[in-house]
């Protein structure tokens, strides 16, 4: 399987910096200002968890949950305008919330107030934006860790990744892509992750996964992402990899990985738990990244699925190594049926979750800048 000329795999024989020449021996010094902040992106399923998971095991990094700040929480078209302290103060007493609890644990407590002002009071009165109050959240974050790069994995950062890049000079993106067909076969799983084992997700989440799922929307989303991943690939502070790649080698991928943030391999990176796959079941025995993954699609992804993925995607699968196997076997009227039925998802997902709809919308309009 071949790569693009523009697509940095992580299995490279010869190691480079984020400049394209051969790396040197000392990583930390081929960058050019030390790594605060790693934003870890790609399509919704594509293995950023298990990036981030990845990053966490560093001695250096804290990686917190999905903090789902840009877009959310606050509007990145006014995220450099001054806000009044106590609408700093509840996005900040957020963060500290779902950084403890995760995305589905409601409002923050009392403590997680008290620390938001310790840490809105250490910002100078003409930064106190959403942008300053997010950065000085993650720094905090990680000394109080004892660490100091904090990974952020939002996957959805990726729309915004050009606005992150310039308002945090100490940031680096990492962005994983992955086999559409496998996200596919990932999202219409997605809704039985409890019974795979993680019990920590709420019943309203599962039922929100199951209504979400459809072969066109999950397509054209990773599109998007993709596309905007590869318009940033020349980018020296974008790393471009693909899952693939790191499931066939982690250990070249995670010495790569390492240089272009500025750390020194470790090896406890590689020992991170199998969980959080919507096909595999969660277990934190099992260690490192599983290769049966990345070609679980081929059992668990209707054909006519695939078949929609690939007349939708075919181009850019073909320019990323990815072959099509449906396009020439299956009659098209096989995808009648998914085509006949996304407008009552469509109208499903407005139902449900009007704002998740809302950022769906945006993200396959290109209208998230």
């Amino acid at each position: 399987m071949t790569s693009s000329s523009t697509l940095r795999r992580v299995v490279d024989p010869v190691p480079v910096d984020i400049l394209g020449e051969p790396a040197v021996d000392n990583p930390v010094t081929a960058l050019r200002s030390p790594t605060e902040i790693v934003f870890v992106t790609g399509a919704s399923r594509s293995g950023t968890s298990m990036l981030a998971r990845l990053l966490g095991a560093h001695s250096k990094i804290h990686a917190p949950h999905e903090l789902h700040y840009f877009g959310e929480l606050c509007d990145v078209r006014e995220s450099q305008q001054r806000l009044p302290e106590l609408a700093l103060l509840d996005l900040v007493a957020t963060l500290l919330g779902r950084q403890a609890r995760g995305l589905w644990e409601g409002r923050p407590t009392v403590a997680e107030h008290e620390t938001a002002r310790r840490i809105i009071d250490n910002i100078a009165a003409e930064d106190r934006t959403a942008a300053k109050a997010f950065s000085a959240t993650l720094r905090a974050m990680a000394e109080n860790e004892g660490k100091s790069i904090v990974c952020e994995q939002t996957p959805r950062n990726i729309f915004y990744a050009e606005q992150l890049l310039q308002w945090y000079p100490a940031a680096r993106v990492i962005h994983i892509i992955r086999d559409p067909r496998g996200v596919l076969a990932s999202q219409k799983n997605r809704w039985k992750l409890r019974q795979l084992g993680a019990r920590h997700l709420p019943l309203h989440e599962m039922l929100r996964n199951w209504v979400n799922y459809h072969p066109i929307t999950m397509t054209r989303l990773w599109i998007k992402a993709t596309e905007a991943a590869l318009r940033l690939s020349s980018h020296e502070r974008v790393l471009v990899i693909r899952f693939e790649d790191l499931a066939a080698d982690p250990e070249a991928g995670a010495r790569q990985i390492s240089d272009f943030i500025g750390v020194k391999f470790e090896r406890p990176m590689l020992d991170l738990p199998r969980w959080g796959s919507s096909n595999l079941t969660h277990s934190s025995d099992e260690k490192g990244i599983s290769q049966q993954v990345g070609e679980e699609w081929r059992r668990s992804l209707p054909a006519a699925h695939a078949l929609v993925c690939e007349r939708m995607a075919g181009s850019l699968m073909t320019r990323l190594g990815y072959s099509a196997e449906y396009d020439r076997k299956l009659n098209p009227i096989v995808m009648l049926p998914s085509l006949l039925a996304y407008p009552l998802h469509a109208a499903a997902v407005v139902l449900f979750n009007p704002g998740r709809a809302w950022i769906q919308f945006q993200a396959m309009s290109g209208l998230r800048k």
